[in-house]
């Protein structure tokens, strides 16, 4: 009698990041939502930062697709409760987001300077020179289709 070994398990997939980026429409309006996991703001800000003021800029030029939020008291963004103990901040969406709705994706923290202020490397669709089609023709960088 012979055996053979047993495969493996298939392997798990990878984990969350504990961030995630989304583009969504509400009543006709933009909108872009960063979420937080309550252990990442732990890790990030040393705290629950749900009711917190926030600011944030979006990256340009060679940090095109980064985002910098910065825990600021007189930031007009406010990190509101989800469940389990989640923060999402709600912003307007910048001209170089595509313009139509994009479920929540992963995003990496790039750096994390003080506790105070943490740089986000957001999903690829951020990217106009990532996605690509129309969008990519909207800012000059490709060709348009000919009409």
């Amino acid at each position: 009698m012979s055996f053979t070994p047993v495969p493996l398990p298939p392997a798990k997939a990878p984990s969350s990041t504990g961030l995630s980026f989304s583009l969504q429409f509400f009543r006709s309006v933009r909108k872009a939502r960063l979420t937080i996991r309550a252990e990442m703001q732990e890790q990030l800000f040393g705290k629950s930062i749900i009711g917190e003021k926030f600011s944030a800029e979006v990256g340009r030029g060679s940090d095109e697709g980064k985002l910098r939020v910065v825990l600021d008291p007189e930031g007009g963004l406010v990190a509101q409760a989800s469940v389990k103990g989640t923060a999402f901040i709600s912003m307007g969406a910048w001209d170089l987001l595509p313009k139509d709705k994009r479920p929540a994706a992963s995003c990496k923290v790039v750096a994390n300077p003080s506790q105070t202020e943490v740089i986000v490397q957001l999903p690829e669709w951020c990217k106009p020179s990532a996605t690509g089609g129309k969008l990519a023709s909207e800012f000059g960088l490709t060709r348009g289709a000919k009409k």
